[in-house]
């Protein structure tokens, strides 16, 4: 379900709120990222993440009018997972690329050209390709921040959903090879996100 105006607090009410909010939406994000290897930062997003950063964009912004608001709404409602009517489903990740030292960023942000053919998501063994928007990357660098979905088809989500069979994001780029084990936490809370 996506976030419409009626489920956002007017700015004055939301900067009130905002430590508590703040909280919440810290610890919503702390059960949904994954760290893959030492430079893959996966944080993956539901309704409460989108609202915090909505709200974060209006108050940042002094957005007001309810036509920037729709188009805030509009833009980060696309990051929401969702379902589709046969059972598939659709998880959505922010994805960054993180390096300490800028040069070192640099370097590696044009080293992993191609990384979008190289990201998957591996449920009981089978590997189900990440799809990223074509703005995202170039001939000749990605962007360090990129908004990932991974569509999962219905036997794909309901073996997710079995928290008996195992579960990892992988990256294997020649650049950056690694994997992360998706804890039963993380997976609890995006199963629940793709339930409603």
């Amino acid at each position: 379900m996506t976030v419409r105006p009626a489920d956002l607090l007017p700015n004055a009410e939301f900067v009130s709120q905002r430590p508590w909010l703040e909280r919440a939406a810290i610890e919503n994000a702390s059960v949904r990222r994954i760290k893959v290897g030492d430079h893959l930062l996966f944080l993956f997003e539901n309704r409460v993440s989108v609202t915090w950063q909505v709200q974060e964009m209006c108050r940042v912004e002094s957005i007001s009018s309810p036509a920037a608001i729709q188009h805030e709404l509009d833009t980060y409602n696309a990051l929401l997972p969702s379902v589709a009517a046969d059972g598939s489903a659709e998880l959505s990740a922010t994805l960054m690329i993180q390096y300490t030292d800028e040069q070192e960023r640099d370097i590696a942000l044009h080293a992993l050209v191609g990384m979008h053919e190289h990201v998957y998501i591996e449920i009981a063994g089978e590997r189900y390709p990440a799809r990223v928007d074509n703005e995202q990357f170039n001939d000749t660098r990605v962007s360090a921040v990129q908004f990932v979905r991974f569509p999962l088809p219905a036997k794909a989500r309901r073996e997710f959903g079995d928290l008996s069979k195992p579960a990892a994001l992988v990256c294997t780029h020649p650049a950056l090879s690694d994997r992360a084990t998706i804890s039963p936490v993380c997976r609890g809370a995006l199963i629940g996100d793709l339930e409603g």
